[in-house]
């Protein structure tokens, strides 16, 4: 899902410098859309200023200002064939977005959309004073209803949201990653403990054996009530420790727990599928209950009531029910083989059954990913034929001199109409307010 934040300030002419600014080379400046599209940075800022100026705004925050940060991962239909960050549509999402948050059509608003370390996110940026006068709002309420709009459109690209990403929880960190490419010995402490906890849960049987197969790997097993905490002194012999929280829930006790009975049942039952898992297990790492999650996601995607849910997931070899209560349960057989028997959906993710049901819902009103997807694309096409179709209206007006027509007195004034308004400093007057 794209990271939305919002930011203000009282210099609206350096932060258009800064969206323009680009070093040779660098990539950074990719495209650039929005009503004020076309023009150079002091020409953005003098039509800012000019609305400001009509409304007598000479104070105050000046500007609006929206991140939208794109993982590469994960760029639904923002992407070429090839895999690649198309930017021109990461243009026309934040120009999408603009519209459907009410900015597009009563701000100058400017879309610059950035590239620079195969990183692309989009800016946009608008007037805080508006066409009628009025300054723009901006509460807590009205930052929920923009990431609102943002996480609608994201998933009308094939977006998914973070409840829907299924994540490799071993996978280092990108911060990390980028430490490592730029060379040096880079050490993590929290994957170092995770590899020990790893390799002592795959071989034990029982919590006992468990806490004695970490303490030969020098790592100390302390239960807090119900829940697991390590403790360790790491590669520069500094101590740490870290709850099951903070590692991952592959590390967390009652997922353990059972993990310990169902390996020594498979070893009971089929001891050549368990030296299989041991050994698949040291090159591939696997945790079940992501597995789940991403065949549930997947299942989504395609249904629009608890049937036709039920029969997706049977498709991916889950059988789901529903108890008494109307909470969903699961039942599958892994990878390696091992049966998990009536697996409750807030298990998987607290919250789980009401996503379950709200995105049936949504489906049902909207329509599936791949209908939502093929909707989104007819309508950006259609506007693209509808903006063509308004440029050539205006061309033949213009080509056959007819003067345009004048605003309703009670609609926002036009362009032309504010640089007519403008006060104008006569000779031997000290000062424009005067005047006005």
């Amino acid at each position: 899902m794209p990271v939305l934040k919002i930011t203000h300030g009282n210099r609206s002419a350096k932060m258009t410098d800064y969206l323009f600014s680009q070093e040779a080379g660098s990539g950074r400046l990719q495209a650039v859309g929005g009503n004020v599209a076309g023009r150079d940075p002091e020409a953005i800022e003098r039509e800012f200023q000019e609305t400001r100026d009509f409304y007598g705004d000479k104070g105050g925050r000046q500007y609006y200002h929206v991140a939208l940060s794109f993982e590469r991962s994960d760029l639904g239909d923002l992407k070429t064939p090839e895999g690649a960050p198309d930017y021109e549509r990461i243009r026309d999402y934040g120009e999408e977005w603009a519209k459907e948050a009410s900015i597009a059509q009563g701000y100058d608003y400017l879309v610059v959309v950035h590239g620079e370390k195969e990183h692309p996110h989009a800016h946009v940026i608008w007037n805080a004073t508006g066409f009628d006068g009025r300054k723009y709002h901006d509460d807590k309420h009205n930052l929920d209803y923009l990431r609102d709009v943002n996480d609608r459109l994201a998933r009308n690209h094939g977006i998914q949201r973070e409840l829907d990403r299924v994540r490799d929880p071993h996978r280092p960190s990108d911060k990390f990653i980028r430490q490592a490419e730029r060379g040096g010995d880079r050490y993590s402490w929290r994957m170092d403990l995770q590899d020990r906890i790893r390799e002592a849960g795959s071989r034990a049987f029982s919590e006992e054996e468990f806490k004695a197969r970490l303490k030969a790997r020098g790592v100390e097993l302390r239960i807090r009530g119900e829940k697991y905490s390590y403790a360790l002194k790491d590669a520069r012999g500094k101590h740490r420790v870290a709850r099951e929280g903070r590692l991952g829930e592959g590390y967390h006790r009652e997922h353990l727990v059972e993990k310990f009975a169902q390996q020594k049942e498979q070893l009971r039952v089929d001891p050549a599928g368990y030296r299989l898992r041991l050994k698949n297990e040291q090159s591939e790492r696997y945790i079940w209950q992501r597995d789940l999650r991403g065949r549930i996601t997947e299942a989504l995607k395609t249904s629009k009531n608890h049937d036709g849910f039920q029969a997706a997931l049977e498709q991916r070899g889950v059988k789901a029910t529903l108890d008494n209560n109307g909470r969903y349960r699961f039942e599958f057989q892994d990878r390696h083989g091992l049966v998990h028997a009536s697996v409750s959906a807030e298990r998987l993710r607290p919250g789980t059954n009401g996503r379950i049901a709200s995105r049936l819902q949504e489906n049902m009103e909207r329509g599936t990913a791949s209908e939502r997807v093929t909707s989104a694309s007819m309508t950006r096409a259609a506007g693209r034929e509808a903006r063509g179709l308004v440029a050539s209206l205006m061309r033949e007006m213009e080509s056959s001199g007819h003067e345009p027509r004048g605003r309703a007195a009670d609609g926002p004034p036009t362009r032309e109409e504010m640089r007519d308004e403008r006060p104008r400093r006569r000779d031997g007057q000290e000062s424009m307010d005067e005047q006005w």
